[in-house]
């Protein structure tokens, strides 16, 4: 099983301690913010950017499975209603609001320990599998946990490095690199060193288009326009980016400071290659 935010070798991501919860909320917030996006798309980078900014919540995966034992622990919220109120309790911000990463994953999951009979429809269904209807069915769910939602897709374009990313993180545990953080958080041991797999390399890029057909899919059902976020872009022209989506999401703050650190290296461009050339020598089908 590849390493999380929940085990317990290493210190957890200092965002998800009690010194970064909010001071008590109580009832439902007044409008949230999700982050709809994928791993290795650069959503700690853009959540720590809402965050450190002040005012658009605390960004998190709340509802994935790395984050949730800790912090179900933490707040003593060991069902699902029990934590969907401790999540708005401790991390709805002053001024009422709510702002959370969520994958694909997340939501089905959710969905279906809320609701299970009624979302087991979700079980490995295609994009093109689902109905409008099932969409906004499951919009409809999202609401009672998730007020007023201002929609962010977050997306990645080289699906390639995204797999190769994703590779590394879950074969090392190393999600994300912050220097100012306590020696050995998330760290990479000298030792460490992912097999190159082609096949699994595939699954992750079709599993990348998978979870973002069904948010597109979910966006058009409900007739949503969410304001979208390219990583290259994000990585690129970080400031421009940042400021913009600001603007759109009302604050007029400036953008913080990077403290993360990228993790992209040489060793994972030789895995570009080695993709690239493995690729190019596969026998091609004949129909």
């Amino acid at each position: 099983m590849a390493p999380s935010d929940s085990a317990t070798s290493r210190p957890p991501y200092d965002l998800a301690t009690a010194n970064h919860d909010y001071p008590p909320w109580h009832g439902l917030p007044r409008s949230t913010i999700l982050i709809c996006t994928h791993p290795r798309s650069g959503s700690t980078l853009l959540g720590e950017a809402l965050y450190f900014a002040g005012g658009l919540g605390c960004p998190l995966e709340y509802f994935h499975a790395g984050f949730r034992p800790s912090l179900a622990a933490r707040w003593a919220a060991p069902d699902i209603e029990r934590y969907i109120s401790a999540v708005h309790g401790n991390r709805t911000d002053p001024g009422g609001l709510l702002a959370v990463k969520l994958f694909w994953r997340d939501i089905q999951e959710l969905a279906q320990e809320i609701d299970p009979e009624r979302f087991a429809v979700l079980d490995g269904a295609l994009p093109e599998a689902l109905s409008p209807a099932v969409y906004r069915d499951l919009a409809a769910l999202l609401a009672t946990v998730f007020p007023t939602p201002t929609f962010v897709h977050l997306r990645r374009r080289d699906r390639l490095r995204q797999a190769i990313s994703a590779l590394f993180a879950s074969e090392t545990g190393k999600w994300r690199e912050i220097p100012e953080m306590a020696p050995g958080i998330d760290g990479l041991t000298p030792h460490t060193r992912p097999d190159f797999d082609i096949e699994r390399l595939d699954r992750l890029i079709g599993y990348a288009d998978f979870c973002h057909g069904h948010w597109r899919n979910l966006f058009a059902a409900i007739g949503a326009t969410p304001h979208d976020v390219v990583y290259e872009q994000l990585v690129a022209e970080y400031r421009h980016t940042i400021g913009s989506l600001f603007t759109k999401l009302g604050s007029d703050a400036e953008p913080p400071a990077i403290r993360m650190q990228r993790q992209a290296d040489a060793r994972s461009e030789a895995f570009v290659l080695r993709y690239l050339r493995e690729c190019a020598a596969r026998p091609v089908a004949v129909p």
